[in-house]
């Protein structure tokens, strides 16, 4: 596994349709934006205000996602990393610190992982920073020659876990995994070279999901493979890599001229990775997988995550929004504004699920009834373009990430919510293990609401329909959704019943 890279794919792999496809695909989001977006196509004012809003932020998601494939295949197989690996770049007497922190992961996980961090080839130092405070893991790391260390307060989280061990570690090099990440043996011999260029701060590698056979932990991991397959290849193009919290290698003296990982409760990464550029340090992602780790495999550890990445996202587009700054070049601002205004993906895919529902409830709709046909024709190719363009990066089209990715519309409403009214979460580990339907139940209920409206709305509607095929196109619609729901809830909730831990 040490030598295998996530695949991307080049031009000279394409077949000339898909080439053809990613040239016309602008086009056809014009074609579908020129239909929607003309006033004189409106329905009810209101629905229609809210469809102009989903529309403009899917299309914004969209256009950047066929902008990265682009680069992906016809510009990042001719860039070169503007660092290079050489030999023997660092002396062997360098320091190196590995970090695993922890807050209460199940012992079995975590000692995996300490075992893997220790037998880390190269030389190097294993601290377990424990948030968690476990007896067993200091007798561990007694037994195993690592060290413990502890705090006595658990501010800004993970993020202040890992500037307390800054302070008992004194290495040039730092490494962080999370609990769960188990390192190759050649972890550092293959990131620690590019870091002889003395202007880089940063070396990321993937994160790689191996337990693929759970519905949650499939759907996250294939998620995660379009990220780490395309978007941050691409992202060395720009010099704005970004850190993701784990597998991951930091130098020390960059760290420390931003005064550390950035004081934060949530999203500490790509926060630190945002100071790093603006003071004026380079970063790379390596596109090589030297670490394997589990996905969430559970509703409430997967939408925990959720809401983790979205709180810090629109934390960083409201409060400081990258645009904005004058310390970044402009590629790296668009970079990460696209970044976190991804999160925004919540309102459209809420209202897409609403919108059926309220026509056969209400017969109103956002655009005029007299047009459902020539919208259909402006529709259609935009969502084979949507549908096409994940085929292409993954090679298939799973069902447990296109359920998964429509039910996370709810973490991504209660992290822009919790960010506009500066509410605070209790950011507790998601290994932490709880039970019983109520737990589950603060967090699919707004699911579970939308499938009983469904049904109701489709008994409502086809008592008296104002329009037969505008009745039958909503039915199809809110079907399909619905659909994806169950098949979201009952698969995660067998699999939440089943599960030895949330992780």
């Amino acid at each position: 596994m040490n030598k295998d890279k996530i695949p991307t794919i080049t031009a000279d792999h394409l077949p000339n349709t898909s080439i053809l496809f990613l040239f016309l695909a602008p086009l056809i989001i014009f074609y579908y934006g020129s239909f929607v977006f003309d006033f004189t196509n409106m329905g009810n004012p209101f629905l229609y205000l809210l469809q102009v809003i989903a529309d403009g932020i899917s299309i914004m998601t969209l256009l950047g996602l066929w902008l990265t494939i682009f680069l992906d295949v016809f510009v990042l197989p001719h860039h070169r990393i503007h660092v290079s690996k050489k030999e023997n770049p660092i002396d062997k007497d360098a320091l190196v610190d590995v970090f695993i922190t922890t807050a209460g992961e199940p012992f079995e996980l975590v000692e995996e992982t300490l075992r893997a961090a220790i037998a880390i080839t190269y030389p190097h130092q294993t601290f377990i920073l424990d948030d968690g405070k476990s007896d067993d893991l200091k007798a561990l790391c007694e037994n195993l020659g690592a060290k413990y260390v502890i705090r006595s307060n658990h501010n800004f989280a993970k993020a202040g876990n890992i500037n307390n061990g800054l302070k008992h570690s004194t290495a040039e090099f730092f490494v962080i995994f999370d609990a769960d990440q188990v390192a190759e043996p050649d972890f550092l011999d293959q990131t620690l070279p590019y870091l002889a260029d003395p202007t880089l701060s940063m070396v990321q590698t993937p994160q790689y999901f191996i337990n693929r056979k759970n519905f949650i932990a499939a759907g996250s991991a294939y998620a995660q493979e379009v990220f780490y397959r395309y978007l941050s290849p691409a992202k060395n193009i720009s010099d704005s890599a970004f850190c993701v919290g784990t597998n991951v290698v930091f130098r020390r003296k960059a760290i420390e001229q931003i005064g550390g990982i950035a004081s934060i409760g949530h999203s500490e990464d790509i926060w630190t990775s945002r100071l790093l550029h603006e003071a004026g340090w380079k970063t790379i992602f390596l596109n090589q997988i030297l670490a394997k780790g589990r996905a969430p495999e559970t509703i409430r550890a997967y939408f925990r995550q959720q809401l983790r990445w979205a709180k810090g996202g629109f934390s960083m587009l409201f409060l400081f929004n990258p645009l904005t700054s004058q310390k970044l070049k402009l590629d790296q601002r668009i970079q990460y504004f696209t970044a976190n205004a991804f999160y925004l993906v919540g309102f459209p895919i809420l209202m897409y699920i609403l919108f059926p529902i309220i026509y056969l409830l209400f017969g109103i709709s956002p655009l005029d009834a007299e047009n459902t046909l020539q919208w259909l024709i402006h529709y259609l190719p935009y969502l084979l373009l949507y549908y096409s363009l994940t085929t292409l990066m993954l090679g298939h089209l799973r069902v447990s990430l296109v359920s998964t990715a429509l039910a996370t519309f709810y973490p991504y409403l209660l992290a822009f919510f919790s960010t506009v009214f500066n509410t605070q979460e209790n950011w507790t580990p998601t290994s932490n293990k709880q039970s019983g339907i109520s737990a589950i139940m603060q967090w699919v209920w707004p699911h579970v609401l939308i499938l009983l409206l469904s049904a109701f709305a489709l008994i409502v509607g086809w008592f008296d329909p104002t329009s037969f095929w505008e009745t039958l196109f909503n039915t199809v619609w809110i079907l399909f959704n619905m659909y994806l729901l169950i098949t979201f809830l009952t698969s995660a909730h067998s699999e939440e019943m089943t599960s030895n831990y949330d992780n």
